[in-house]
């Protein structure tokens, strides 16, 4: 009985590694944590699969609503969208299944495709010229009979000259909206991997405390059990048994709290993908594996590349548009027309020639270009604020991602097995009757605790790769070179 006391307490669960499945094109992996959790080679299996933020022009079917909503006679309010049929797995699930999903059949993902394309068609309209203008007046038909007042009929059309270049201003600036527009939908692309990935650790680390709980519960009726023969024999008293069995049921309360966290944490990452309900079986990974990371100062070379700061680039070229259309606005676009006038008196028809130039007496739009001119200054400051932002971010998580490495380390190479001897030469003097079974609870909860400070290190470490990944946008580990020592 007290070699199989002990043999549930020193068993560490880890969860088997399941077969690595390809994902669909285009499917967006955080790799370093894909290979964290999937366990399937000690190379970066994933590396190549990492798409970095890409400019609209580079990937425009990847935020392309259903083509029958790009249909002109198309006129659905709510047009469908993809199917979810295959959106919701069986089986075993892997973090680059979990990721590509979310990518797939995510409806916010899918919002941001559609902002992303109706920016595309604004940007066409807005790049077309004035329509022409018919016109007919009729004067002196209803008139007093007069030799020198003639009935005359007059057809005309205009049109309104754009001047100081403005259709091509007007173009531009949709262009640059459509630009930005591009960078939200790779900003939800970056946040929603990231939040699949979250949720995918969560879900790993939720499965270990269920299989950590069983394992406690095993060892509280194994405890029980050794206590009753004790008492039978009168080794002991019988207030252990009472202790004993107080901790079984608590065990089982602690079972039951982790079977919920567990349903609740696999609901969460099945949402990702709009799925109603999870149904794959387990997510593999092994939370003990931990990634090389690179200097601090490195990855602050690559916010550069994330989408919460490149946007900016885009936003100021929008506003310097703007500011360009708005000094365009300034110029008078005068309108010319020709027509035909008919004197039904005489059945004579003459030709008629007009042009117009509004007077910038008023309004020379000077408010509004000074209003565009300081949305430039506005996007300048809010663009070192962004840097400043991601900046102080990516500092953050790193410390946390430093201190929980250091932590995980201390755990398992001092904590656990000091504990561990501990609990072994209380269990063993508790069997010799050289002392109470209090010696054995305290040490037995002492490993427990470490072993539940272990998950939750290991949860703080992933959470903390993934924040790193999701401010860079970039993988980790990739550049050895350039990795810590």
């Amino acid at each position: 009985m007290t070699r199989r006391l002990h043999s549930h307490l020193t068993k560490k669960h880890k969860i088997s590694p399941g077969p690595c499945r390809a994902a669909g094109v285009g499917a967006f992996v955080f790799a370093s944590t894909a290979l964290l959790l999937t366990g399937c080679a000690s190379e970066r299996p994933y590396a190549d699969l990492w798409v970095p933020p890409r400019p609209y022009h580079a990937d425009a079917d990847a935020a392309r609503p259903p083509a029958s909503a790009l249909d002109h006679s198309h006129h659905a309010s709510n047009p469908a969208g993809p199917t979810q049929a295959d959106a919701n797995p069986t089986g075993e699930l892997t973090l680059r299944d979990a990721v590509a999903l979310s990518l797939r059949h995510s409806p916010a993902l899918a919002a941001s495709g559609w902002a992303s394309t109706a920016a595309e068609a604004e940007a066409r309209q807005m790049g077309q010229a004035p329509n022409p203008r018919v016109g007919f007046s009729s004067q002196n038909f209803a008139g007093p009979e007069r030799g020198d007042t003639l009935e005359r009929h007059t057809l005309r059309i205009s049109q309104v000259i754009e001047l100081a270049d403005k259709r091509a201003r007007r173009l531009a600036l949709g262009e640059a909206t459509q630009r930005l527009r591009a960078w939200d939908f790779e900003q939800q692309r970056v946040d929603i991997a990231a939040e699949a990935g979250a949720h995918y650790v969560a879900v790993v680390t939720a499965q270990q405390r269920v299989t950590l709980a069983e394992q406690q519960l095993a060892l509280a009726q194994d405890g029980l059990d050794v206590a009753n023969d004790r008492a039978q024999s009168g080794t002991a008293p019988g207030l252990e048994c009472d202790q004993a069995t107080a901790r079984v049921a608590l065990r089982r309360i602690a079972l039951e709290q982790a079977r919920q966290q567990l349903a609740a944490e696999r609901a969460d990452l099945a949402a990702t993908w709009g799925a109603a309900d999870a149904v794959f079986d387990r997510a593999t990974g092994d939370l003990d594996t931990r990634v090389q990371m690179p200097a601090l100062d490195a990855l602050r070379g690559r916010l550069a590349q994330s989408p919460a700061v490149a946007r900016w680039d885009d936003e100021i070229a929008q506003r310097q548009a703007k500011l360009h259309l708005a000094r365009a606005n300034a110029t008078p676009d005068p309108t010319v027309g020709i027509g035909l006038r008919y004197f039904p008196e005489a059945d004579e028809t003459a030709g008629v020639a007009e042009i117009s130039i509004p007077l910038n007496i008023f309004d020379d739009n000077r408010d509004a270009i000074l209003a565009a001119r300081l949305r430039v200054s506005q996007a300048e400051a809010q663009r070192r604020h962004a840097y400043t932002e991601a900046n102080r971010l990516l500092t953050n998580a790193y410390a946390r991602l430093e201190s929980a490495d250091f932590a995980l380390t201390a755990l398992d190479q001092d904590a656990l097995p000091a504990a561990q001897r501990a609990y072994d030469a209380a269990l063993e003097s508790y069997a010799a009757g050289l002392t109470d079974y209090l010696m054995v609870l305290d040490a037995e909860r002492t490993v427990l605790e470490i072993r539940n400070r272990q998950l939750d290190t290991a949860l703080t470490y992933h959470r903390a790769v993934l924040e790193i990944e999701r401010i860079t946008s970039s993988s980790l580990g990739e550049d050895s070179d350039r990795a810590k020592p």
